[in-house]
């Protein structure tokens, strides 16, 4: 059993990167950070990214359900990139209707696709860890 443990990815990097960035934006939102730091957003993305892959990466292969787990390279970089890349399509959405319910119709597609390159730049760092420390190999 200790043999199947060592090999996942670690929990505690998980919740203590979701912290972190849970910490930064609650005191960038009350400080209004991200407008005097105009760069701000970009480590934000670049880490959200990271953690929405490296997440989807764990779950999947920490399930009991799926029997028949992939594990080349191409699927967890694919895996990483499309499910990322799903995530942060839905927050940029999201983005978008709350930015217009409060009047501040400012941004740009061109912000848009930086965030999106962003999130996709995290996806792919996490995928290179997971695969670089042996976390989709076979147990």
């Amino acid at each position: 059993m200790d043999k199947l443990m060592s090999h996942r990815f670690p929990a505690w990097i998980l919740a203590a990167l979701v912290l972190i960035l849970f910490v930064v934006q609650a005191v960038a939102a009350y400080r209004h950070l991200y407008f005097f730091i105009w760069w701000l957003d970009i480590p934000m993305h670049l880490f959200g990214g990271a953690w929405v892959a490296l997440f989807c990466l764990s779950s999947y292969y920490a399930s009991s359900r799926i029997v028949e787990k992939e594990h080349s390279e191409i699927f967890v970089i694919v895996f990483a990139v499309a499910l990322t890349f799903s995530v942060g399509l839905l927050w940029e959405v999201y983005e978008f209707g709350v930015d217009h319910a409060v009047g501040d119709s400012s941004l740009s597609l061109a912000d848009t696709l930086k965030d999106l390159v962003d999130d996709l730049a995290g996806a792919f760092l996490a995928a290179w860890v997971f695969i670089h420390f042996g976390y989709n190999r076979k147990q």
